[in-house]
């Protein structure tokens, strides 16, 4: 990097920027990263304060994870996800099911709670996080 003087040449001018907004990218690329690792460890609790229904053994509950999808040099995507076999009641349970003589079983939405948690929170974390002086 450039050193940064009262006076530069114009020749190093682009390069003292293009230096400086490498360096700020990096920066919030490393700040967003950690949000993304907070808000995640949130939604997972949002979801488990959430769940209502009482399931005789608790592997439902016990099979729901975080895993990391892809993470790149300025990226990160993590996933909320219930293991397998307990995968397949997720939909059944947030949304409810037919039964088969006929009407319907009660719905238990869980997972639309750590969704609107992580939709309110991401933003605003990376927000204070970037807008903060470290």
């Amino acid at each position: 990097m450039i050193p940064i003087s009262n006076s530069i040449h114009v020749n190093d001018l682009a390069k003292a920027i293009a230096g400086e907004l490498e360096e700020y990218s990096e920066v919030v690329s490393k700040k967003t990263k950690e949000s993304v690792d907070e808000v995640a460890n949130g939604v997972k609790r949002e979801i488990d304060s959430h769940i209502s229904f009482q399931n005789r053994t608790g592997k439902y509950k016990k099979a729901m994870a975080l895993k990391t999808v892809r993470e790149t040099k300025k990226s990160k995507i993590k996933v909320w996800h219930v293991k397998a076999p307990h995968y397949r009641l997720s939909h059944l349970l947030e949304y409810g099911h037919a039964k088969r003589g006929g009407g319907r079983v009660q719905d238990f939405p869980h997972i639309k709670y750590g969704e609107k948690y992580a939709k309110e929170q991401l933003p605003k974390r990376i927000k204070e996080k970037v807008e903060k002086k470290n």
